[in-house]
């Protein structure tokens, strides 16, 4: 196809999505365009958001989302606009995870893993990925993979609860109660320094067969972890 019907094709786009605004095929197909064949990365990415906004677990629509936002954080460094960089980097890392997340709730596991290794190959010290990731070997019932990453996180937020609940989760899951209680006196010396004033409850109650693992934020829940995303 010459430029000129490129350049046809996304006005038609255009036009169909003045009347249409949330037609996906629509949007995906003016972002491919304005990316892929015109380097418009300012109203590619803006196409792409509003399509990511509407179904975040299309793998085109991410892919194109991540591209346009990578190509303006690469001219932004260009023009030595450091922060414009970052900001947009940012934006990259949250279309990944967002997009991981959903998969994960949605139960697209492989999707999921590959997602969120990919936001932690471009923010290896993101913690809610570290989290994320082990709640998903959790699920997938890869102990060893999840008990690995939640010490990352914890090495790097050693005052990051999340991390050490869901460590007690696992260990006690598999039986290992020496391990659990080492990990709960961590955590009730870590909750006595950060909240000296505070009553505390039992992180997890030790009578359920199998705990879910969540963030909780900063609400505490006698029954486990709770979800607070």
């Amino acid at each position: 196809m010459q430029r000129g019907d490129w350049e046809k094709a996304a006005r038609l786009y255009r036009e169909y999505l003045r009347d249409h605004p949330h037609d996906i095929l629509s949007l995906r197909h003016l972002a491919e365009i304005e990316c892929y064949k015109f380097g418009q990365y300012p109203p590619c990415a803006s196409h792409a958001d509003t399509l990511f906004a509407l179904m975040p677990i299309d793998s085109e629509g991410i892919a194109v989302a991540a591209y346009a936002h990578t190509m303006l954080a690469r001219q932004a460094g260009a023009r030595k606009d450091s922060a414009r960089a970052r900001a947009e980097m940012d934006r990259v890392v949250d279309i990944y995870y967002q997009a991981g997340y959903v998969s994960y709730m949605q139960e697209n596991h492989r999707q999921a893993e590959a997602l969120l290794q990919r936001v932690h190959r471009l923010r290896p010290r993101d913690v809610r990925t570290l989290l994320r990731l082990g709640i998903l070997y959790w699920t997938l019932d890869k102990a060893d993979s999840a008990l690995a990453w939640f010490r990352r996180a914890e090495a790097v937020d050693s005052n990051n609860e999340d991390a050490l609940v869901n460590q007690i989760v696992v260990y006690h899951e598999r039986g290992r109660i020496d391990d659990a209680l080492a990990i709960y006196r961590k955590l009730t010396a870590l909750r006595k320094r950060l909240y000296p004033d505070s009553v505390f409850v039992e992180p997890i109650d030790t009578t359920r067969r199998k705990p879910v693992l969540d963030y909780r934020g900063s609400k505490f829940d006698r029954y486990g972890p709770i979800g607070s995303f």
